[in-house]
C-alpha cells in the first residue's frame, strides 16, 4: 500500500503533497515519473531480497549430500556388515578420495620427518668418525636428499598415486565379481561403494596414523604409523574379500578361484605400479 501512494512531500520543492497528487500545487512538479520510478526501485529491491533469501540448490544439494555421506560412513564403520549397501552410488567414490586424502597428507609427512632424522643420524655419525680418526668433516658424506618440490607437490603426488591404486585395484573386483562369477547387474560405482562400505574402518585407522606420525617423535610415529597402515591393509583385505565372495553365484568361475586370480592380479599391478612410480615421489 505503501508503495503506491506515493511520496508525502514533494521531492522537488519540499511543499506536504495531497494523497495520490499526481502533480505538487506549490510548484507544479509532475509526480506520475518520480512515482513511477519508486515503485520500479521497490519492485527492484523485492525481487534482490527475494534472491538472496532464496537458498542455492548448488549449495542445498551439497549439504544434504554430505549429511547422507557421513551418517552413512559412520553406520558402515559401526556395523560393516549390516550397512545399507544401496543408497547413493558416488559414496563409494567419496571413501576413496577421503582415504587417498589422507594417506598423501601422511606419506608427505612421513617422507619429510624421516629423511630429516636420517640426514642427523649420518651427521652423527659421521662426525664420530671424524673425530676417532681425527679428521674434520669433509664434503664427501652421502646424505639423503629430500624430495624435490614443495610439500604440497610431494602431496599431489603421492595423493594421485593412491588414487590411481585404488581406482585400478575398484577395477579388478568390479571385474572379477561381473564376468568371472556372473553378478550381471553389478556396476563399477555399485561395487565400489560396496566395497568401501566394508572397509570405511580403515579411514579411521588411516587418520590415527596421520595424527601420530604428526605429532608424535619419529621412531614412536612410525611405528604406530605402520600398525596402523598394517590394519588398514587388513581391513581392506577382508572387504575385498568378502565383497567378492558374498555373491550368491548360480555360474562363472568358482568364486574361491575368481578371488585367487583376482589377488594375483593385485599382486602383478601393484609391482607394476610401484616400478613405475616409486621414483617420482622422490
Amino acid at each position: 500500500m505503501s508503495e503506491t501512494a506515493g511520496p508525502s512531500f514533494c521531492p522537488n520543492c519540499g511543499a506536504k503533497l495531497k494523497p495520490n497528487a499526481k502533480f505538487c500545487t506549490n510548484c507544479g512538479y509532475d509526480l506520475t515519473h518520480f512515482n513511477a520510478r519508486s515503485q520500479q526501485q521497490a519492485a527492484q529491491q523485492q525481487s534482490t531480497q527475494q534472491r538472496v533469501s532464496q537458498p542455492n540448490p548448488n549449495v542445498e544439494a551439497a549439504k544434504k549430500y554430505s549429511t547422507n555421506y557421513f551418517s552413512w560412513l559412520w553406520e558402515s564403520i559401526k556395523h560393516p556388515s549390516k550397512v545399507d549397501l544401496k543408497g547413493n552410488k558416488f559414496f563409494g567414490i567419496t571413501s576413496f578420495i577421503i582415504a587417498a586424502l589422507l594417506i598423501g597428507i601422511t606419506g608427505m609427512v612421513a617422507l619429510y620427518r624421516i629423511i630429516k632424522e636420517l640426514t642427523l643420524l649420518i651427521n652423527d655419525l659421521s662426525s664420530a668418525i671424524n673425530d676417532i680418526n681425527g679428521q674434520t668433516d669433509g664434503n664427501g658424506s652421502s646424505f639423503p636428499n629430500y624430495p624435490t618440490g614443495s610439500g604440497f607437490t610431494i602431496f599431489l603426488k603421492i595423493f594421485l598415486i593412491a588414487l590411481i591404486f585404488m581406482a585400478l585395484f575398484v577395477l579388478v573386483g568390479w571385474l572379477t565379481r561381473r564376468y568371472l562369477i556372473g553378478d550381471e547387474h553389478e556396476t563399477y560405482l555399485g561395487f565400489a561403494t560396496r566395497l568401501a562400505g566394508y572397509t570405511n574402518l580403515s579411514l579411521i585407522f588411516l587418520l590415527l596414523g596421520m595424527v601420530f606420525i604428526a605429532l608424535l617423535n619419529t621412531l614412536a610415529g612410525a611405528f604406530l604409523l605402520f600398525l596402523f597402515v598394517l590394519l588398514t591393509t587388513t581391513v581392506y583385505s577382508i572387504g575385498y574379500s568378502y565383497t567378492i565372495l558374498e555373491f550368491k553365484q548360480a555360474r562363472g568361475l568358482d568364486k574361491v578361484h575368481a578371488l585367487l586370480i583376482a589377488l594375483i592380479a593385485d599382486g602383478i599391478l601393484t609391482m607394476i605400479l610401484s616400478s613405475i612410480v616409486g621414483a617420482s615421489v622422490i
